[in-house]
């Protein structure tokens, strides 16, 4: 290597060494860090979702689509979300990372979609018709709240879209497994 090459090569190397020195003495790094910290704690508070690990709850469910129950234990929907999923492959229990989380995060976090008139699963959507309607029930007690229902620990949910009368309703309450305390102790 000539000198003349050595020397240009030292040059630069003392230019990106001061101007990394500059960078990172004025705190520019600290301060974008310190940026990002306060838009993420922003997007919380304007959500109204807290931060990850501010919660850590749990719910039983049970969704009927047409007499149908759906199985949530499969892999497609385990660990979808940090902030809100099913895992260890049972689909009967949610768990809640973060305050704030409805059940309608809980179908968004699946991909899927759920409002007070339709239920959208694997690209079929499910609405109120004549003949057919979206149900919620809350502890056993019809509910309206649907999609904004912040998931509470020990809640038990059932999503029954279909015709069923009030017998099959009963069933498919009976249906909710009660998995979540056992879930809730391990905290």
């Amino acid at each position: 290597m000539r000198k003349k090459d050595l020397f240009f090569y030292i040059v630069i190397l003392f230019l990106v060494v001061m101007f990394l020195w500059q960078w990172l003495s004025k705190g520019n790094l600290v301060r974008q860090l310190d940026e990002m910290h306060k838009d993420v704690m922003d997007l919380h508070l304007l959500s109204g979702i807290g931060p990850l690990r501010s919660a850590h709850d749990h719910a039983d469910v049970k969704v009927y689509i047409n007499g149908q129950a759906m199985d949530f234990s499969q892999r497609k929907y385990q660990l979808t979300a940090r902030f809100i999923h099913f895992e260890d492959g049972i689909g009967d229990v949610i768990h809640v990372h973060a305050t704030g989380l409805t059940v309608g995060h809980l179908f968004k976090s699946l991909g899927m979609d759920f409002s007070n008139n339709c239920i959208a699963v694997e690209g079929q959507s499910n609405c109120n018709e004549e003949d057919k309607k979206l149900k919620f029930y809350v502890n056993g007690q019809k509910s309206n709240e649907f999609d904004s229902r912040v998931i509470k620990d020990l809640d038990k949910y059932l999503i029954s879209y279909g015709n069923e009368n009030d017998a099959e309703i009963q069933k498919q309450l009976d249906s909710i497994t009660n998995l979540a305390p056992k879930y809730s102790l391990q905290k």
